[in-house]
């Protein structure tokens, strides 16, 4: 079994099959973007006229449902649900600046930490780390 990505709204599946979909905003502009699954790979597939450069802040939705992606946790971060392969869920974190490499996987026992503008292993983020 593999990590199922969830729409924290609707409830809506982000992976149908192997890359994860959301729908992406910059000024005025739409876009259906696919992300890697795998934690740290910054990797994006995105329509050659949605034009986006480094340090560009992306809105991000639910491609299902519409809703928005921002984040309670920072006004530059997003969030989506996750399952993990042992049924275990949580919420993943990332920054909706592009270039911006910072994403948190969040369960109730543990924090972890990918990118190389993120606070290693979890550590202070939001001020706390997990409970253990």
């Amino acid at each position: 079994m593999r990590r199922t990505y969830f729409c924290p709204h609707c409830g809506g599946r982000l992976n149908p099959n192997v890359k994860i979909i959301l729908r992406a905003e910059r000024r005025g502009r739409k876009a259906l973007l696919l992300f890697s699954p795998q934690p740290g790979n910054y990797d994006v597939i995105c329509p050659d006229e949605f034009r986006i450069k480094k340090g560009d802040v992306v809105e991000f939705s639910c491609p299902i449902c519409g809703h928005g992606l921002g984040s309670r946790r920072g006004e530059g971060m997003a969030e989506i649900r996750v399952v993990n392969p042992g049924g275990e869920e949580g919420k993943v974190y990332f920054s909706r600046q592009y270039g911006h490499h910072e994403t948190y996987f969040v369960t109730e026992e543990d924090i972890r930490s990918y990118g190389e503008h993120s606070a290693p292993d979890g550590m202070n983020f939001w001020g706390a780390g997990p409970s253990r």
